[in-house]
């Protein structure tokens, strides 16, 4: 007798289920026997036999123990359907938030970045996202790392940017890209061919521009100076990147910068920015957000393009450090 057709079991549809196979293991365990599996599937008893024998097949061992009156599940059986309902509850979660993303017409992102990404990262990043999903709005505050992560704390922003630091207690690290430190020079600068042979030390001769001693731009360097035994006696010292950029251009001094701070600099041809050999110099950019926190659709499609920014960026700056080397 042919098969009759599939149609919706009472509490989850065919169209939603990652497996046939899965529906039928599951039936039959809950249902205790083939038959009441296949009148609860509206499928014949012979359908949903075959599956259960095609699937132990698979696995390598039997999934039930056949009773007198009715079928039992295995231990092989319980591990199989135990992963089978989690595969099956993450693939629903799956299809709601992708349906989320479909159907996003609002939401709100609350941030908090350094004074320097919101200069010409975050402008680029939320103009992506807004040219997708123009019902997005944002809210961006700006501050040093240790001030942005006791808002995430306090739940006064959601997500914070930083150079990575520790987090403080209920706040967790969430996404990482690499950052480097490097000396940021005119084109025309005597450092300017060394390239990726540069250490710190060889930086020391000349004037330099460095971050307030409360960045963690500076605090990068100051462990490479101590590590050298060196110390660091700048000519100028700031809080402000945009400075570091513009001394480093026209004044013919040194800065120590990421590429992240300097990438439409470099691109221009302002500037050239030259990775520091030395050990200590590797750092991450990090996304920070409360413990447990869920985050929103809108929050998720923010990340994706905050990704992809800063994925170009860093490959840009390599781009050009490479041609140069």
């Amino acid at each position: 007798m042919p098969a009759k057709p599939a149609a919706p079991a009472p509490s989850r549809s065919p169209s939603k289920s990652i497996s046939q196979a899965f529906r039928c293991l599951d039936a039959v365990a809950r249902q205790g026997s083939v038959r009441k599996a296949a009148e609860s599937l509206h499928l014949t008893a012979a359908a949903v036999h075959a599956q259960v024998v095609n699937l132990e097949a698979q696995v390598g061992a039997p999934l039930f123990d056949r009773l007198p009156r009715g079928m039992k599940l295995s231990a092989a059986g319980e591990i199989v359907l135990a992963a089978a309902r989690r595969a099956q509850r993450d693939y629903e979660q799956a299809l709601s938030q992708v349906e989320a993303l479909r159907s996003l017409r609002r939401g709100h992102v609350s941030l908090g970045v350094p004074t320097s990404s919101a200069e010409r990262l975050m402008p680029s990043v939320i103009e992506a996202t807004l040219a997708r999903y123009p019902g997005i709005r944002f809210t961006v505050r700006t501050g040093n790392g240790e001030s942005l992560l006791r808002g995430v704390a306090g739940g006064e922003i959601d997500l914070a940017l930083c150079l990575e630091r520790a987090p403080p207690p209920g706040v967790e690290r969430v996404r990482a890209w690499p950052q480097q430190l490097g000396a940021v020079v005119a084109p025309g600068h005597e450092l300017a061919p060394r390239g990726k042979r540069l250490r710190l030390r060889d930086c020391l001769a000349y004037p330099l521009v460095l971050p307030a001693p409360d960045m963690e731009l500076r605090v990068m360097a100051e462990r490479i100076a101590g590590r050298e035994r060196r110390s660091l006696s700048p000519v100028v010292e700031t809080a402000s990147v945009a400075m570091i950029r513009q001394l480093a251009a026209g004044g013919g001094l040194v800065g120590l910068l990421v590429q992240e701070n300097v990438a439409h600099d470099v691109a221009e041809g302002r500037l050239r920015w030259l990775p520091l050999s030395d050990a200590e110099a590797k750092s991450r950019t990090c996304l920070y957000q409360r413990v447990g926190q869920t985050p929103a659709v809108a929050t998720g499609v923010f990340v994706q393009f905050l990704d992809a920014e800063l994925g170009a960026l860093m490959a840009q700056v390599q781009a050009r450090v490479d041609a140069a080397a």
